[in-house]
């Protein structure tokens, strides 16, 4: 299974060519990550920093852009847990459109599970190893260029 949110792009997401100015993509998946763990996972992203103490910061990215994402367009975000280490997590991110299943871009997040106090790594909990099990994607299924 994997999360799927949907987000709109707005005028001051755009370039002046007319397409997403490409943090904003990453923005986006950011963006997504955090209502997954609201919606999908049940416990809000603050909640998880302030009141648990435990963080994710992204320490490695890679992305590749396929098609443009343009003013108004409205992308379902999909979000996979790819691995799942000791102290880190990998995480998919691609977006589509509604008729299309072949994505717009994608991007592998690695993230590393931080103590929010020390910003030190630790292990990651298992109640959220076990969740996040619930979001496996394999990577066959990570959806590749157009």
């Amino acid at each position: 299974m994997t999360f799927r949110t949907r987000l709109r792009y707005r005028f001051g997401d755009i370039d002046d060519a007319g397409i997403a100015y490409y943090p904003k993509l990453l923005h986006y998946f950011h963006c997504a990550f955090e209502d997954w763990w609201s919606d999908g996972l049940g416990r809000p992203y603050p909640k998880l920093l302030h009141d648990d103490k435990l963080g994710l910061p992204a320490v490695k990215l890679e992305a590749e852009f396929f098609a443009p994402v343009r003013y108004g367009d409205e992308p379902h975000v999909h979000l996979g847990v790819l691995r799942i280490g000791d102290s880190s997590v990998e995480f998919g991110f691609w977006m589509t459109r509604d008729d299309d299943s072949k994505p717009l871009c994608r991007a592998r997040v690695v993230t590393a599970t931080v103590d929010m106090v020390s910003l030190q790594k630790c292990r990651l909990p298992d109640v959220w190893r076990q969740r996040f099990q619930e979001f496996a994607l394999r990577e066959e299924d990570f959806p590749r260029g157009r």
